[in-house]
């Protein structure tokens, strides 16, 4: 059991604010709302002209010209945006069931997104759909003004209804499991329910998450315990089988918290939270970020200068968000411990026996949130291809003040999300594949992860698209327009 933890209004906090029920007339306000979001598109339809010529493959197939990766909100809002571009010959791929795409199905157990409520996500800036116009259409003006912040089930439910209003591509239950080079563009395999399916793409984009270049990281010492006594935050819990246990948690952020109250929410006997500082830091420095200056220009700094902001924000360790803290430290039977960095682990009997710097504790069961590592290698999509990709330390050397080898790991992308080349003239192919993960933070801040950065980071990504097909289609283009009719009917 993967479970989130509660909103129950008679908890100590209730972070979704009032409990949204559904209009009587919800159906029809929907169906009207969407109708009027793509009349607002149709509206705003220049140019409206299609483009892009068809190209053949190396199979003698109709080459596809962006494969999109990963159906959260991230590779929706890609597709829609390229759509709006006049790239049409697209396509979507998750691996996951409908309905069960993206973070907020996964290892995000909080009850309620923590970005404020109005932020834009794949809407296009287009009003009629964003999340806002949904959910008063579906739930009223009224719940919406008493809506605190957006609660994760109805923003899985709002991106299906986006995907449905656009009549996005999206293949479900389908995975990437292989990239490689091909005369002209990439060759893909596929893994499908009928078997591995090979196609030929121009473009490809990896929208696969936190862990799309790189995995969830657990400490050597825990990752060599027996599965049975631990797990990595991010991975499938059956929190119903802590009832009466003892739980560690290494880690003092968002996600260490959120596991935490899911394990005393299930009835464990006792959560022990372990931080190696004196405190827990209150400071949350992404939202400092959120600026257009930011978000927009960061990529634009040199490599100095980038080093030096994301060095920063990536090891300032972000604490608790108030509210997880405030119901976490409610429990009497939650328990931290600061100053306490653990200097050992290892399996006693049926527990875990942890060494720290406070002294030592006995567990049934650890939760490592420990984050993820960059780590190319770790992904078997991109086996053959990783020695090749440029990372940060292949171009940048920081002054030994700032040394930090995890930095130095995240790929060292192009001005529009690309791959680059660790050594110049032998990859090119890599140019066609366009990074959409949390990989991009050191060298765009942004991610493809977060909904705060979608208004902007989209758009930057899909303009390197479409330049990349313009200008390999340049003779193509040249042959139109002397084609085309002097006088127009």
């Amino acid at each position: 059991m993967n479970m989130r933890w509660s909103d129950d209004p008679a908890a100590p906090i209730n972070p979704a604010g009032t409990a949204s029920r559904p209009l009587a007339d919800a159906a029809g306000r929907l169906e009207q709302l969407a109708a009027r979001a793509r009349q607002d598109l149709f509206m705003l339809r220049h140019p409206e002209v299609d483009w892009v010529p068809e190209r053949q493959g190396p199979d003698g197939r109709r080459l596809l010209d962006v494969l999109i990766v990963g159906g959260g909100q991230g590779g929706l809002a890609i597709a829609a945006y390229l759509i709006r571009e006049r790239v049409t010959n697209i396509e979507v791929i998750d691996k996951a069931p409908y309905g069960r795409e993206g973070v907020w199905n996964g290892f995000a157990r909080m009850p309620v997104i923590r970005s404020p409520k109005h932020y834009p996500g794949p809407d296009m800036g287009v009003p009629n759909l964003t999340y806002e116009a949904w959910h008063r259409a579906k739930y009223g003006d009224a719940d919406w003004e008493g809506l605190k912040l957006v609660p994760c089930e109805r923003w899985v439910e709002y991106l299906l209804w986006l995907r449905a209003t656009l009549e996005l591509p999206v293949r479900n239950e389908v995975e990437l499991s292989r990239i490689e080079p091909a005369e002209g563009c990439l060759r893909v395999t596929l893994q499908t329910a009928a078997g591995p399916e090979v196609r030929h793409v121009r473009r490809l984009v990896l929208a696969t998450g936190h862990d799309g270049t790189g995995r969830w990281w657990l400490p050597p010492e825990i990752e060599a315990l027996p599965p049975r006594l631990r797990a990595q935050a991010a991975d499938p819990i059956d929190f119903n089988a802590l009832k009466g246990k003892r739980v560690a948690v290494l880690g003092i952020g968002a996600s260490a918290g959120d596991n935490a109250i899911c394990a005393l929410e299930a009835g464990a006997d006792a959560v022990h939270m372990f931080c190696r500082r004196d405190t827990h830091r209150r400071q949350q420095v992404y939202r400092w970020c959120i600026t257009a200056g930011f978000l927009r220009h960061y990529s634009d700094l040199d490599d100095a200068w980038r080093w030096r902001f994301m060095h920063y924000i990536l090891n300032i360790r972000m604490g608790m968000p108030p509210e997880t803290w405030k119901r976490v430290s409610a429990a009497a039977n939650f328990h931290l411990h600061t100053n306490a960095a653990w200097k050992s682990v290892r399996a006693s009997g049926d527990r875990a026996r942890i060494e720290t710097e406070q002294g030592s504790l006995e567990a049934d069961f650890i939760i490592a949130a420990t984050g993820h590592d960059q780590d190319l290698d770790r992904r078997p999509e991109l086996a053959g291809l990783s020695d090749g990709i440029a990372l940060w330390s292949d171009r940048y050397t920081p002054p030994p003040e700032l040394a930090d080898e995890r930095l130095g790991r995240y790929p060292y992308l192009g001005r529009h999300f690309e791959f680059l080349e660790k050594r110049p003239g032998t990859a090119p192919h890599l140019g066609r594949i366009h990074d959409f993960t949390f990989g991009p933070t050191m060298s765009f801040g942004p991610s493809g992860c977060s909904i705060s950065t979608l208004r902007l980071t989209v758009p930057m990504l899909a303009a390197g698209i479409t330049r990349g097909l313009f200008l390999e289609d340049v003779e193509l283009q040249w042959q139109s327009l002397l084609s085309y009719p002097s006088v127009i009917p």
